[in-house]
């Protein structure tokens, strides 16, 4: 849906967070910003300022437009946002670079996938405002892997994330109980039993393999202790984890049939439009062809009730399974994730930053919770009564302790500047072990070797 106006563009709604009056609003959300945020001064309320901001995903921009009912209401001002949905990601970044190298065209403010940011952050001129020196101290309180470090170079954050996209085990509860399948699943090997008993329901298995670079084998090797990129920057496409983890996959998808690769990723599969997961996978999920998928709150929660609105009350949710051998496995990995940015040459650069900051580091980030169930980075809200409601569509599981559980030692999933040329070399490196069944520790060697000269040649240290 490239360049859909979003229905509620300019939206003039007044309520925000169910207060009656401003001084109200004013007062619940000062109480939970951190204090050292700085926003400029109040703008005159006859003043009306409209801004351009892009988005890719369903669900994103929507807790944003009520933190903008709060904002308008807050601070007294008449900010009117359109917001205007692009293909995916890639597409996105691909078309703001072009608007920037025109001198014009860009939106005010971007919704930017960590995965893409790369391209940006590599440009002799970050075109985006740096929210530093505006956050003052307040970083600290902020869950820095999920908040602003896949956005950041040179110590500068230039997007702010909301989602705490700690990646968990979303199943099909209704399925699960009618095949004698008993939650929790501890280690990664009940997987295997566990399908066996689910394919009987549920023929696609117990979740979908995403061989896309971003998908299931980052997760679950960045559990184990791998991932394609160290702290630091360094490539490890061929760590042992990543051996492991990727013959685990296959396994489970060839030797065991318990799992099957997403409709999109089998062979001849194609991504129509930047749809990331696909009409036939999602009739699966809704029809309980696949009992369970492996992903964040934005998309168990958000995108899920979207693809699968037939399975309202059926999903629920558990840690991630522990790897057999490791005794200090964590619960669970960071999984994707996007920020906010603002384009420091737009012409509203002021009162778009001041809206980004206000609702990334007050209360209202709690709308996408309300939405999605996406858990906030803001540590000082995790106190928050609502994190441990009873939510209906998780058969009304209260997920608050679940996600607590999961930030305990959380493992960031690095994906560093040269993504984009990395990427590009493990697409068909996974599709080589997950297509043809090649030798996974032969294919992560080149992998290793491929993505070292790519990230070399593109000017960047692999080291």
């Amino acid at each position: 849906m490239c360049g859909v106006q979003s229905p509620r563009s300019f939206s003039t709604r007044r309520s925000a967070l169910a207060v009656g009056s401003v001084g109200a609003l004013a007062s619940l959300i000062g109480a939970c910003a951190p204090g050292g945020v700085s926003l400029g001064p109040a703008p005159s309320k006859s003043a009306i300022s409209d801004i351009q901001a892009w988005y890719t995903v369903e669900g994103r921009y929507e807790w944003l437009d009520a933190a903008l009912t709060d904002f308008n209401a807050s601070r007294g001002s008449e900010l009117r946002i359109r917001w205007t949905q692009q293909a995916d990601p890639s597409r996105l970044v691909q078309t703001l670079m072009i608007t920037i190298a025109a001198g014009g065209g860009f939106p005010d403010i971007v919704d930017l996938d960590q995965s893409f940011i790369g391209r940006i952050l590599r440009l002799p001129d970050i075109p985006l405002v740096a929210f530093n020196d505006r956050l003052k101290g307040a970083a600290r309180d902020f869950i820095g892997p999920a908040f602003s470090e896949p956005w950041s170079k040179g110590g500068r954050f230039y997007a702010l994330g909301n989602e705490l996209n700690v990646a968990l085990f979303g199943y099909r509860h209704d399925i699960w109980t009618s095949t004698g399948i008993r939650a929790p699943l501890t280690v990664w090997d009940d997987v295997i039993a566990a399908g066996k008993r689910v394919i009987t329901n549920s023929p696609d298995g117990l979740f979908y393999v995403r061989a896309d670079p971003a998908g299931t084998h980052l997760t679950l090797s960045t559990q184990a202790g791998g991932g394609y990129v160290a702290p630091g920057g360094r490539l490890q496409i061929d760590h042992p984890a990543n051996v492991r983890t990727l013959e685990f996959l296959s396994d489970l998808v060839f030797k065991h049939g318990v799992a099957t690769l997403l409709p999109y990723d089998r062979p001849g599969g194609n991504r129509e439009g930047g749809d990331m997961i696909g009409a036939v996978a999602k009739a699966s999920f809704n029809s309980g062809r696949v009992a369970g998928d492996i992903g964040p709150m934005s998309r168990l929660s958000g995108q899920m009730r979207f693809d699968a609105p037939d399975t309202f009350g059926k999903w629920m949710v558990q840690p991630l399974p522990r790897w057999t051998g490791m005794s200090h496995t964590p619960p669970s990995v960071t999984s994707g994730g996007t920020g906010v940015g603002v384009m420091k040459h737009s012409p509203d650069v002021d009162i778009a930053t001041d809206f980004a900051l206000w609702a990334h580091t007050t209360q209202a980030v709690l709308h996408d919770f309300d939405k999605r169930q996406t858990w906030p980075v803001n540590r000082r809200l995790f106190d928050e009564p609502r994190l441990g409601d009873r939510i209906a569509w998780f058969h009304d599981q209260p997920i608050g302790q679940v996600l607590r559980d999961a930030t305990t030692n959380l493992v960031p999933c690095i994906l560093g500047a040269y993504w984009p040329e990395i990427s590009r070399v493990l697409a068909p490196a996974l599709k080589a072990v997950l297509h043809q069944q090649r030798p996974v520790r032969e294919v992560l060697a080149e992998a290793q070797d491929a993505a070292r000269a790519a990230v070399t040649q593109a000017g960047g240290n692999p080291d």
